[in-house]
């Protein structure tokens, strides 16, 4: 049986940096960066890795994600 996906050991670059929003008073502020954020081929979504679990304010995690700086 041969496999039709190609396996490959290059890094990939980040689309996107992932920082978490955190509350500060009535507002929010960004908050320290805690993973990437990887855009797939077809522009439909991505993959997210983190290397910190925020801890949800209410229920909720709000994540915000910066492109890069090149």
């Amino acid at each position: 049986m041969t496999d039709t996906k190609t396996q490959t050991t290059e890094k990939k670059t980040p689309g996107l940096y992932i920082h978490v929003k955190v509350p500060h008073g009535k507002d929010t502020r960004i908050g320290a960066r805690i993973g990437v954020g990887f855009l797939h081929s077809d522009g439909a979504g991505m993959n997210i890795i983190l290397d910190a679990q925020p801890i949800p304010v209410n229920g909720q995690i709000e994540l915000v994600g910066f492109p890069p700086k090149e």
